[in-house]
Order: C-alpha cells, then sequence, then structure tokens
C-alpha cells in the first residue's frame, strides 16, 4: 500500500526545475542546506505576502464602493438644500416658474441642458413628495414610503428617478437622446399633476 504525502518537497522541485532549465543532472544533496533554507522562507514570505495583498485589495474594492454610496446621497442632499435655499418657500407662482425653466431646458438644443432638466425635475418631484407627507433624505426614500393606493403614478415616477440615477453615476458617459429627455420630462410631470403641483 503507497504511502501519501503529507508535505512539499521544495529540494525536490528546485532540483528538477534546474536540471530542466540546464540539461545537466546532478544528486540532490549538492546543494547547500542554506540555500534551501532560503528558497523556503522567500516561498513562505511569498505567500503571505500574496494573502495580504489579495485582503488590501477587497478591502480596496468594497471601501471604494462604499465611498462612492455615501458621495453620492451626500451630493443629493447638498442639491437638495441648495435648490430649497434657492427657490424658497414653494407657492403657485413658483413651482410654474420652475417647472417653466425646466421644459425650457429639456426643450433645448444642448444636451448638458437635458440632463439639467431632469436633475431639476428631481429636485421638485423631492418637494412635490414632501408636501405630501412623505419625507425622507432622499428621493428614493420618500417613494418607498408611497405605496399605489396613496400614489397612482408611483411606477412612473421611480422611472423618472432612475433616469435621474443614471444621469448622476455615468455623466456624460451616458448618451441621451430627444426621446429619452421628454418621456422622462412627461412622467415627472404626471406625478406632478397627480399632486396638483402643477
Amino acid at each position: 500500500m503507497q504511502e501519501s504525502v503529507h508535505f512539499l518537497n521544495l529540494e525536490y522541485f528546485l532540483v528538477r526545475t534546474y536540471e530542466f532549465v540546464s540539461g545537466l543532472s546532478f544528486p540532490a544533496d549538492a546543494i547547500p542546506a542554506w540555500v534551501m533554507a532560503v528558497v523556503q522562507s522567500v516561498v513562505v514570505l511569498g505567500m503571505v505576502l500574496s494573502l495580504i495583498l489579495l485582503v488590501l485589495v477587497v478591502y480596496a474594492q468594497l471601501r471604494m464602493v462604499q465611498v462612492e454610496h455615501e458621495g453620492f446621497h451626500a451630493l443629493e442632499e447638498e442639491e437638495h438644500e441648495a435648490h430649497a435655499q434657492a427657490h424658497g418657500p414653494l407657492g403657485e407662482t413658483r413651482t410654474h416658474s420652475r417647472w417653466d425653466d425646466i421644459v425650457a431646458l429639456a426643450t433645448s438644443a444642448n444636451e448638458s441642458d437635458w440632463r439639467r432638466a431632469i436633475l431639476e425635475a428631481d429636485i421638485m418631484l423631492a418637494d412635490a413628495l414632501n408636501s405630501k407627507g412623505f419625507e425622507g433624505p432622499t428621493v428614493a426614500d420618500q417613494l418607498r414610503m408611497a405605496n399605489p393606493f396613496q400614489m397612482r403614478t408611483l411606477d412612473v415616477a421611480w422611472e423618472a428617478h432612475k433616469m435621474r440615477n443614471k444621469i448622476a453615476h455615468e455623466g456624460n458617459a451616458l448618451v441621451l437622446n430627444e426621446r429619452d429627455v421628454q418621456t422622462t420630462i412627461d412622467q415627472y410631470k404626471r406625478v406632478f399633476e397627480e399632486f396638483n403641483f402643477l
């Protein structure tokens, strides 16, 4: 019965590798013990360092995702605060003026205006949701509080907000066309009309 091997013979592999590369053959005991000790130390150290580096890479990747997520929500909150200060209390006249500005941006020939129109409409959506008692730090949190019985256009609002998130995450890498913009602006309009916000 053959015995199983429970150790790694580095000396054997080193000798066989040398013989293969050089084409020479010599006994394994010709290699000094200190050389084998150094080789074994280097191999063990290499394995340990590889494991540490792997753990660091995974940790760095997880932290990057976490920081990006936190930054995204911080940016969204800053947008809401800036516009709340800029627009002041929302009266009917001010709301119509905001919506007219959004429509003007959406019908512009400039793609950067289209992006701005959708971002502005999403900020206006946050205000509309707040006015109906759907509170939360982000539009997504506000929409999660709603249900189709309270808000007939809930699915429409989610679709519009998803487009806003694509713009926020992908920036100029996201290619918009007039149809996408018009569809998204129409979705926001349907929500605002349900809330009598226009």
